[in-house]
């Protein structure tokens, strides 16, 4: 008997393997049959087409989450980075209730007087000591020299007038023409008279020429309007005494005087007017 070549022996172990199979087929029920075949199938396309399609499903998902993730951190970025503008809005707003709030608190103590109260509309920077305008004008009663005032104390007096606009010419001009009468507040009953000459820029002070030189001036007494110049009335305060200097060859001595304190950031004035002017 011949013997098998090797490609006759693969031929046959493939044929003994199918009718294997197939004997192995037979002697199973049919629905146990059915339901391997049924399982098969199910797996084969579970990873063929459902797991596939459910992860590309899935990664777009994902993309569009951190997509729109992405654009929350983008506008929370830029809501962060607009903070200290709302806070300096805010604080802006704060700061002119503030002010109105103030300035509604106050009333003239003199009845020969009232007050108009006006905005600050304009203040150049290269004038920014000198003057500001404000929005009230002749038809509102006002005239020129009477004083005006911040929600802290005297700032000014009216230098000219419009219709509806005037121009304050400030205690803190550097023209040396601006003079007050003044009086420093020596305790609740005595004070000791003089007049404001002019403000000394390097300093940051007013200087002020007391007639007295026995009086005890102190640094921090209350320098205010001592009403005999006419045109405004006593005690509006002007600022505090920073130092003294004694005069050698006259009587009197030299007072600075420092302004009030919201001088440089007032945006709302009083223009104190005689009630027969109005």
């Amino acid at each position: 008997m011949s013997k098998l070549n090797r490609f006759q022996k693969i031929i046959l172990g493939v044929i003994a393997f199918f009718v294997m199979i197939g004997i192995l087929l037979r002697s199973m029920s049919g629905s146990v049959t059915s339901n391997i075949g049924y399982d098969v199938v199910t797996m084969l396309k579970y990873a063929l087409i459902d797991y596939p399609t459910e992860t590309v499903k899935n990664l777009f998902s994902d993309f569009a989450n951190l997509w729109s993730v992405n654009e929350e951190n983008d506008r929370l970025r830029y809501e962060l980075s607009k903070n200290p503008s709302y806070k300096a809005k805010y604080v802006n707003e704060k700061q002119k209730n503030a002010e109105l709030e103030e300035a509604l608190g106050i009333k003239t103590s003199d009845d020969t007087y009232k007050r108009t109260w006006a905005k600050v509309i304009l203040r150049d920077q290269a004038t920014w000591n000198n003057e500001i305008t404000i929005d009230k004008g002749s038809k509102e009663g006002i005239k020129a020299g009477m004083a005006v005032e911040s929600t802290n104390g005297m700032v000014g007096k009216i230098k000219s007038v419009s219709a509806h606009t005037s121009v304050v010419k400030l205690l803190t001009s550097e023209d040396k023409l601006n003079s007050a009468s003044i009086k420093i507040l020596l305790d609740e009953k005595k004070s000791s008279l003089g007049v404001l000459q002019s403000y000394d820029v390097k300093r940051g002070c007013y200087i002020v020429l007391l007639f007295d030189d026995s009086s005890e001036i102190k640094k921090g007494m209350q320098v205010v309007t001592s009403g005999k110049g006419g045109g405004y009335p006593s005690g509006l305060l002007i600022g505090t005494v920073d130092s003294v200097q004694a005069l050698s060859n006259q009587t009197g001595q030299t007072i600075y005087v420092r302004p009030i304190d919201d001088f440089q950031t007032f945006s709302v004035v009083s223009v104190i007017v005689e009630k027969g002017d109005e």
